[in-house]
């Protein structure tokens, strides 16, 4: 579809009608992109399959014994109904907080989409091909939802998380996408997943867990809102900018202009990933923290710290929380204690909000953290540390490596290997997998999305 179709199509119908337009194949790009999108999520999802909120999800799930029925949970053997799957796949790429950003819907694409594509591909034999175009789909409705944060900040300012609200609407892009709807279909599953979308704010505020269940929540829905509307559901023509749709109810706006463009596939290409576990607000600090490590100064020696960001991040909620660390989730979304873990430990996994919350080196530089906002772009973030010999040493977000965030085919490759060997699998394995993963990217080789989750079922 191009831009020049007729205003009187709405941005619900043209959302739909950009999910199932197959005219032009995915440029390559875009298709490696979507592999490297794929593989972080899938590796994400290894390494949180022992995650209590994944398991008790996993726990309840009803097993389904008939092969030819139902789609696999990954990481464990068992088959259980396709939007169960959905949803534990879900929970688990967002378990541990690390799941990639896209900046204009300030949301986590990988745990909404992903497990929609690849899940919903299981269950009808897609090729790993259509998977990653599925998943290239739910990406660009995802930015497009955002409308360069216009919509997304709009949410947030009235305590609603972008996530789950966008993402059940992103879902339902990528499922139509994967299962085949038509326009009219697709149109519908657009209308059907804005009328039953949202998620609040509070947890990550508050620091409880219900974060967790949001995004496999909202994946859930927006297949339910797939599935629907294939079997002739009517969803609202105007679910998204209607006089009671989603711009005005949620969103308080009147007008949005990004809306009468179509989406682009393109977009995927400025998703970024999480090189740690914390907030995304916080990546930018902690990578300037990470520079300071590396320049040799020793944590033992800061007296004060001056951490400034982007004032957005700076007033989202949780990130300017200092302590006392009673949960996981208050770790996690704080700057200041990303800052100082990395500074403190020089890593910043899952693991160091789970058991080193308490920890006296990080408590200490934490105490020495003021955050300053800034005005300027949301990848700037500079760290200036005060040193017991007098000394003032400062460095910047851009000090570090670009390819933690932005990952060339070398680093997915060598990330996903080292995810699925620390989850149990041989050495090798996960390389093997994700070099196989970008051949059919490249177009060199085909492959189903079935034999890729029983190559790492087998792993």
């Amino acid at each position: 579809m191009s831009d020049t179709t007729p205003m009187m199509v709405s941005p619900t119908q043209r959302l739909g009608i950009f999910a199932v337009d197959r005219r032009e194949p995915l440029p390559l790009p875009v298709a490696e992109k979507a592999a490297m999108c794929l593989l972080d999520a899938l590796g994400l999802a290894a390494l949180a399959r022992n995650e209590a909120t994944v398991q008790a999800l996993r726990d309840i799930a009803s097993p389904v014994h008939d092969t030819c029925l139902g789609a696999r949970v990954w990481g464990v053997n068992k088959r259980v109904s396709l939007s169960e799957a959905v949803t534990v796949n879900a929970a688990a790429v967002h378990a541990l907080f690390q799941d990639d950003n896209d900046v204009p819907s300030w949301s986590h694409p990988a745990s909404l989409v992903t497990p929609v594509a690849v899940t919903s591909g299981e269950s009808v034999d897609a090729s790993l091909s259509d998977v990653l175009r599925s998943l290239a789909v739910g990406y660009a409705a995802m930015t497009w939802l955002g409308a360069e944060e216009r919509v997304a900040r709009a949410l947030i300012q009235r305590g609603i998380r972008t996530s789950p609200t966008l993402g059940t609407i992103a879902a339902a892009a990528a499922g139509s996408s994967i299962l085949g709807l038509s326009e009219v279909q697709a149109a519908n599953a657009i209308g059907i997943a804005s009328s039953i979308t949202g998620g609040l704010l509070e947890p990550v505020r508050s620091g409880s867990d219900e974060w967790r269940l949001q995004n496999a929540h909202a994946a859930r829905g927006g297949l339910l809102a797939a599935q629907l509307a294939r079997t002739g559901m009517q969803g609202a023509v105007q679910g998204l900018d209607g006089p009671k749709g989603l711009m005005r109810a949620y969103a308080g706006l009147d007008h949005v202009p990004e809306w009468s463009h179509n989406p682009k596939l393109e977009s995927i290409l400025a998703v970024w990933a999480k090189p740690w576990a914390t907030l995304g607000d916080n990546v930018s600090a902690v990578a300037a923290a990470s520079a300071l490590r590396d320049s040799g100064v020793n944590p033992a020696d800061i007296l004060e710290m001056k951490v400034t960001i982007w004032r957005h991040y700076a007033e989202y909620p949780g990130t300017g929380y200092a302590g006392p660390f009673d949960s996981v989730a208050q770790a996690l979304a704080s700057t200041a204690f990303g800052v100082s873990a990395m500074l403190a430990l020089g890593e910043l996994d899952y693991s160091v909000s789970v058991k080193r919350r308490k920890d006296p080196n990080i408590l200490r530089l934490v105490h020495c953290v003021t955050v300053e906002p800034h005005d300027g772009e949301w990848h700037e973030a500079t760290i200036e540390a005060k040193l017991r010999d007098g000394r003032i040493v400062q460095r910047t977000c851009a000090d570090g490596p670009r390819e933690l965030m932005f990952h060339q085919p070398q680093t997915a490759v060598a990330l996903f290997e080292d995810r699925l060997r620390v989850s149990g699998s041989r050495p090798g394995v996960g390389a093997a997998l994700a070099a196989q993963v970008f051949e059919v990217a490249q177009g060199h080789a085909q492959m189903s999305i079935r034999k890729l989750v029983d190559m790492m079922e087998l792993a």
